[in-house]
């Protein structure tokens, strides 16, 4: 079945038809991501499958295509709130004391990422690592572009009901980045 996949359309289409029986999903993997190595993706080619064993299972990585132009990437850590567990009121005042924290030095951003942030990254101080521009909204890509290197500030996407505080720890930078299909089948 996968050998026939070639192009990211295939895949949607294989993914959506089998989304009962197995999880997937097309990701790009920049050559900042530890996967890129260890996938040895700068050699890998159109169709390529490479198989890993996990906890969960066996992991297919189906390579759709190289990206024709390197694609900008950032690097930023993240707190996130979620508006329907708290009141715009609580965060704001919340952000507020994180913001003058780490200002003044008293706190370090990963430290309170760890307590107070609600985003999968909090394990770790935030970090998102190096991500791939189109990963988020545009509105969320342009605050980040616009910010220096250290510089901390906060960022709401209403709709979604989140609120951000978030620190660019490096400057952004064109990277390559491979198309690719990435199945889990569970044990």
């Amino acid at each position: 079945m996968l050998d026939r996949i070639k192009s990211k359309t295939q895949a949607e289409l294989f993914l959506k038809r089998y989304k009962s029986e197995l999880k997937g999903e097309i990701i790009n993997i920049n050559s900042e991501d530890r996967l890129y190595t260890a996938l040895n993706l700068s050699e890998a080619k159109q169709g390529d499958k490479k198989t890993e064993d996990s906890a969960s299972g066996k992991i297919t990585f189906k390579v759709l295509g190289k990206l024709k132009e390197k694609s900008t990437s950032y690097k930023v850590s993240i707190m996130e709130f979620d508006s329907k567990k708290m009141s715009i009121s609580e965060i704001n005042s919340l952000r507020s004391f994180i913001l003058k924290g780490i200002k003044n030095g008293e706190h370090k951003f990963e430290n309170l990422a760890r307590v107070y942030s609600s985003h999968p990254t909090a394990k770790t101080g935030g970090g998102l690592g190096w991500t791939n521009e189109g990963t988020f909204s545009k509105r969320f890509e342009k605050a980040i572009a616009d910010k220096r290197v250290g510089q901390v500030f906060s960022f709401d996407e209403h709709r979604e009901n989140k609120h951000y505080v978030i620190v660019k720890t490096e400057d952004n930078k064109a990277l390559e980045s491979v198309n690719v299909l990435k199945i889990i089948r569970s044990k």
